[in-house]
């Protein structure tokens, strides 16, 4: 058992290893990738001005947290039930769609299927009939050919 055991921690460390140097690399190269991004004027503009709305926007939030914490707590919660009852509402729209679709395309479609199969099934047993008919055709022609040249 021993041995085992240390198979399987030093398989641990080499890939825990292996997952720290893979998470350094990609580090670096965001690093860089970003640094790079940046050497563009209109890139450090966009970034520069994002960075501005959202810090307006963290102190704005503050600050009203700090203000009114009740008020901020109650928006959350009307927001949070507001868009409980939207997903609500579109959970029974799908069910409805679901069921529009399942009555009106799905069991036609499984109708028609059938019948189909049926006629191809119909279909079939006349083309064997057919063959029938035409083979005895053929055969009462023939008679009627060697009939006539044997009474010559």
């Amino acid at each position: 058992m021993t041995p085992t055991t240390t198979y399987n921690n030093v398989s641990t460390t080499n890939e825990s290893e292996e997952n720290g140097k893979i998470l350094k690399c990609m580090v670096i190269g965001a690093v860089i990738g970003g640094a790079l991004a940046l050497l563009d004027s209109n890139t450090r503009n966009k970034v520069t001005a994002t960075t501005k709305n959202m810090k307006d926007s963290t102190m704005d939030m503050y600050s009203q947290v700090k203000n009114n914490p009740s008020d901020v707590k109650n928006d959350l919660q009307e927001r949070l039930k507001s868009a409980s009852s939207v997903l609500k509402e579109a959970i029974r729209d799908a069910q409805n769609l679901y069921e529009k679709v399942n009555e009106n395309i799905i069991v036609p479609v499984s109708i028609v299927k059938e019948e189909s199969s049926e006629i191809l099934s119909s279909a079939k047993e006349a083309t064997t009939d057919l063959k029938e008919i035409g083979g005895k055709v053929k055969e009462a022609g023939e008679e009627v050919i060697d009939g006539s040249n044997g009474q010559s």
